[in-house]
């Protein structure tokens, strides 16, 4: 249930509302700005200077890899894939976060983002960036946008060079694998193109708990508490032959409400997938 970027953001700075703002900048960068080379799910790539400038510990890390904490029934929603899929875990976040956190339930596949913590600053740059963080936390659309872009001009040549894993390496990882009818769970705006590619595979997109971005995307929304709902879902699907029809004659799905997306009223699945998303996760589960 842990957001890597923003708690790292959060135990640095202590300040909500700047990696908010980092990560409005991010959805304004790929929706509005359409910024060349630029993918959704790159707000690590923002950070970076910043923790760079401040001078990250890696006991802070750890102190995060360590307290990591599951959805509900994560450990035996893990086993129970594991007895039918080859699980496959790709994330935006740290990649000791996410290989970690995932060995604790079973999963040893994984791709995660290089952290970079020593980028090249000089002196005057570290005390602008450090001096900004105030600043962006402050500011509102346009303004912020602007104030954004002036300080990340002279930071955006580093920054492409960073191995961050955002929406374009999600589908292309996916793609990797030459998996046959894959079967895709995700919950953000970092999983719609690996969604997109999982339809093209002939799979199946899955949001858990999924924002607004995901559903979107999705062919089926689960809304639920526990993670048990994705495994026996995904063994619906497996056993049906990535035919949705086999979800609707089902009455145990888990505990969870199943939602197959075309059939469905967007807004009304939109606010149960994001009331149950905040309740999980609080503050968190409303951003991008």
């Amino acid at each position: 249930m842990n957001d890597f970027a923003y708690e790292l953001c959060l135990a640095v700075f202590n300040n909500d509302r700047f990696f908010r703002k980092l990560s409005e900048y991010d959805d304004y960068l790929f929706y509005v700005a359409k910024k060349e080379g630029y993918e959704a799910g790159y707000t690590l790539k923002l950070l970076t200077p910043f923790l760079s400038a401040f001078g990250v510990k890696k006991s802070i890390i750890d102190d995060l890899i360590n307290s990591a904490i599951f959805v509900q029934d994560a450990k035996r929603a893990g086993e129970e894939i594991l007895k039918n899929f080859e699980p496959i875990v790709v994330s935006t976040a740290y990649q000791e976060f996410v290989s970690e956190t995932a060995k604790k339930i079973g999963f040893n596949i994984v791709h995660g983002s290089e952290l970079e913590l020593s980028m090249s600053l000089n002196g005057s740059l570290k005390r602008e960036l450090l001096g900004s963080v105030e600043v962006i936390a402050s500011l509102r659309e346009e303004e912020l946008y602007e104030f954004l872009n002036m300080v990340m001009s002279k930071l955006w040549d580093q920054i492409a060079k960073l191995n961050v894993i955002g929406a374009k390496e999600k589908a292309e990882i996916l793609e990797k694998y030459e998996p046959e009818a894959p079967i895709v769970i995700g919950d953000s705006i970092t999983d719609c193109k690996m969604f997109e590619k999982a339809k093209e595979l002939g799979g199946v997109a899955i949001a858990f708990n999924g924002n607004k971005y995901a559903l979107e995307k999705a062919d089926i929304a689960i809304v639920s508490r526990s993670a048990m709902s994705t495994a026996v879902v995904a063994k619906i699907l497996l056993d049906g032959k990535m035919n949705l029809e086999a979800l609707r004659s089902q009455r145990d799905l888990g505990g969870a409400k199943v939602y197959i997306m075309n059939e469905s009223d967007f807004e009304d699945v939109l606010e149960s997938s994001m009331r149950m998303r905040v309740k999980l996760r609080g503050s968190v589960g409303s951003l991008g």
